[in-house]
């Protein structure tokens, strides 16, 4: 179970890091989802990755803290919508002018409920347990 649950967080490792060059591709959900399954594989890779400056400062603190502050969150809605842009643009689907704008409205109504408290008020649910 646990060389399972190592493979799917590489697995989900490497998604993540593809999306970051691909718009509409969520980065961040892959990340938190290989940080959840490497630290249920391993005592070793939680205690490394609870140690980890960047999980931290952006899963930890960003995540199930909701301490990402306004100006961050706005930088990541300016950058998503940027990408989103390009094929928005460059594309003549009809369909994929529609869903573009309504993916980015989307992200923005999601973090900013989750962030404001509308969302999981006690912390995500699946997560209790580990983020202390």
């Amino acid at each position: 179970m646990k060389i399972l649950l190592m493979a799917l967080g590489a697995l989900s490792f490497a998604i993540g890091t593809v999306a970051i060059w691909i718009p509409g591709i969520p980065t961040t959900g892959f990340y938190v989802l290989t940080a959840i399954l490497w630290s249920k594989s391993s005592k070793r890779l939680d205690t490394w990755l609870q140690n980890n400056k960047y999980y931290r400062q952006y899963v930890h603190q960003g995540v199930f803290e909701r301490q990402l502050p306004l100006k961050a969150r706005i930088i990541i809605y300016l950058v998503t919508a940027s990408m989103m842009a390009i094929p928005f643009f460059t594309t003549d689907l009809v369909w994929l002018k529609i869903v573009l704008p309504l993916t980015s409205l989307t992200q923005i109504i999601s973090m900013e409920s989750y962030y404001r408290g509308y969302l999981w008020r006690d912390g995500i649910p699946f997560m209790k347990n580990n983020n202390k």
